[in-house]
């Protein structure tokens, strides 16, 4: 049994497991290199990989978005399993969120500002049910990609007061040849917005460029990258700052190993969001 599509399925597995270790890997599916790599991580520490595939209604402020989200379930299964996955849970809404379901989450004040600010509601939704498939899976550890940094920042804390006996991992950015971050959402760009995308990549890493050369002003740093951006006529930057890797305050000055830029856009209705640390 290495595809569960119940909660009370899941929840016999693992009561079958009560002394082995559980790594947990939550996504929306859509997968690609960089959650096969967050698997292959997991496989690495411990006995059993579980890998969640649930398209969370909750963060989508847009119902339009959600509907739009790609969907490839048994690609998915395939790909989680040659990868190291022990089982894939593949629950539906009404499992995650049965009927009289109330335990709904306000994310910490790390959700205020960026993608927060940008999706109303989105953290509230990715706190709830990350929150509850702890509960579900009750992992040892649980690995989340960097790219996501601001969702990373929102769980860990999320995690530190819940379920301090998870261990919260990261895993780098997996980049594709002309260094864009993989994102499911880069199947909805057509071939022009494809390499019309470049930039983000091409900007933030002139950030890093220029801070290694020894320029920290935030202001000079952005408007570097901005500068690049707007080579791009299809591109809408949404925002673009440098901040700190713990509280994410924006920062005027950015300091080795304590900064991080952070980035979304659109590109023809796509959005982006990427970083790159200082």
């Amino acid at each position: 049994m290495t595809l569960i599509r119940s909660t009370k399925q899941f929840a016999s597995w693992r009561t079958g497991i009560p002394d082995q270790s559980v790594a947990f890997v939550p996504t929306m599916g859509a997968l690609h290199t960089g959650h096969l790599k967050l698997i292959e991580s997991a496989a690495k520490q411990c006995t059993n990989v579980v890998v969640s595939i649930f398209v969370n209604a909750l963060q989508f402020g847009d119902n339009a978005d959600f509907e739009k989200y790609p969907r490839s379930l048994e690609i998915d299964y395939e790909a989680s399993i040659s990868t190291g996955a022990t089982v894939v849970f593949a629950p539906t809404a009404n499992d995650v969120f049965p009927p009289g379901f109330s335990n709904y989450l306000d994310p910490s004040d790390l959700a205020n500002h960026f993608e927060g600010a940008s999706r109303p509601g989105h953290f509230a939704g990715v706190v709830t049910v990350v929150n509850r498939l702890f509960e579900l899976v009750r992992p040892h550890i649980a690995i989340f990609g960097a790219k996501d940094f601001q969702q990373l920042a929102v769980i860990r804390d999320m995690a530190r007061k819940l379920h301090p006996n998870i261990q919260i991992q990261s895993v780098q950015t997996i980049r594709d040849e002309d260094r864009l971050a993989l994102s499911s959402r880069n199947s909805r760009l057509n071939a022009q917005a494809r390499i019309a995308a470049r930039v983000i990549p091409e900007a933030l890493f002139a950030i890093k460029s220029e801070f290694e050369a020894g320029q920290s002003d935030s202001a000079v740093l952005k408007q570097v990258a901005l500068t690049i951006l707007e080579t791009s006529p299809s591109m809408t930057v949404e925002y673009l700052e440098i901040v700190d890797c713990e509280n994410l305050e924006i920062q005027e000055m950015a300091s080795a190993h304590h900064s991080i830029a952070l980035f979304a856009g659109n590109i023809d209705g796509v959005r982006l969001i990427d970083n790159v640390e200082l």
